[in-house]
């Protein structure tokens, strides 16, 4: 069947089954960079667009809004604080292995922010969207420029 031949039925259709090695390389980029040594400093930075007046977080190069770009004038400090916006509980691995305890996660809009950032709820309470809660951090010590220096948020 070439391929410039339509389709008539799904019994026509042909699969090549096998594996394809692939690799690559993540690279967070200049701004996501900068965004993760500052959670290494036990920080969190945001970048507000001088034109939308929107604040993102985690800091971006460019507006999503205006595409207006996002210079080194624009990183400001946000947080630890913030409201958590809402959650959910996880009881299912993105691998579909079950989840003992369960995880949570937030959306949480931290002060000085419009943007919110999704990240892992601890101390295994109660969560009510519209809580306060503050970012906890790694020890110093034990800090790698990761996103997981930012352990969690939990309540105030």
């Amino acid at each position: 069947m070439p391929l410039i031949e339509r389709i008539q039925h799904l019994d026509e259709v042909r699969t090549w089954r096998g594996t394809i090695q692939l690799e690559g390389v993540y690279t967070a980029g200049v701004a996501g960079e900068r965004w993760l040594r500052g959670l290494q400093e036990g920080k969190i930075y945001g970048t507000r667009c001088p034109r939308c007046q929107y604040t993102y977080v985690p800091a971006r190069r460019f507006c999503e809004r205006c595409l207006g770009p996002l210079g080194e004038d624009t990183w400001i400090e946000v947080g630890p604080q913030g409201t958590l916006v809402a959650w959910t509980r996880l009881h299912v691995a993105p691998d579909g292995t079950r989840l003992v305890p369960p995880r949570t996660l937030g959306l949480i809009r931290l002060d000085g922010a419009d943007a919110v950032l999704v990240h892992e709820l601890i101390d295994g309470r109660e969560w009510t969207s519209g809580m306060r809660v503050e970012a906890v951090f790694r020890p110093p010590a034990e800090r790698s420029g990761s996103i997981r220096d930012l352990l969690g948020f939990r309540p105030l």
